[in-house]
């Protein structure tokens, strides 16, 4: 089991950050709307806000201390799919796709990545959504329904 990096000591609120502020994913996770990964935020990304002390937050001197003591990428991200299988944010981005749509509601202290709705990613999920199974109220562009789309 990999050693929890010294910010997992801290809880993060995706809500604070968007809901409150306004911020896109796209702001903290690169690459969430053109490319094929959505990066997790680096040291600097965070330390862009936080170089300002925020003494009036709660937890806000922990979270300085924290930064101070950590590397330069002091997220943990864990692979959720398999490697045989290809996701592209970008492209499901640009078919209408919203972080919202695949990722579980993004309030409170307790969110972690990797969960679609607060399950485990499945194909079934991918495969039901490209054969617009699910999602009837969006209007996403037509997906790929064959095996090659998305597994190497």
């Amino acid at each position: 089991m990999p050693e929890l990096q010294p910010l997992a000591q801290v809880p993060f609120d995706h809500s604070l950050h968007g809901d409150s502020i306004g911020l896109d994913c796209n702001h903290c996770h690169g690459g969430a709307h053109f490319q094929g990964h959505a990066y997790m935020p680096s040291k600097k990304d965070c330390m862009d806000c936080h170089r300002l002390p925020l003494t009036e937050k709660p937890g806000i001197e922990k979270l300085d201390s924290l930064l101070a003591l950590s590397g330069e990428f002091p997220w943990n991200h864990k692979k959720v799919l398999p490697e045989h299988v290809v996701f592209h944010h970008g492209l499901h981005y640009a078919a209408g796709v919203q972080c919202s749509d695949c990722h579980r509601p993004l309030g409170g202290a307790d969110y972690r990545g990797g969960l679609a709705k607060g399950k485990p990613y499945s194909m079934q999920m991918c495969v039901d959504c490209h054969a617009r199974k699910t999602f009837k109220d969006k209007d996403f562009k037509p997906a790929a329904v064959y095996c090659g789309a998305c597994h190497r």
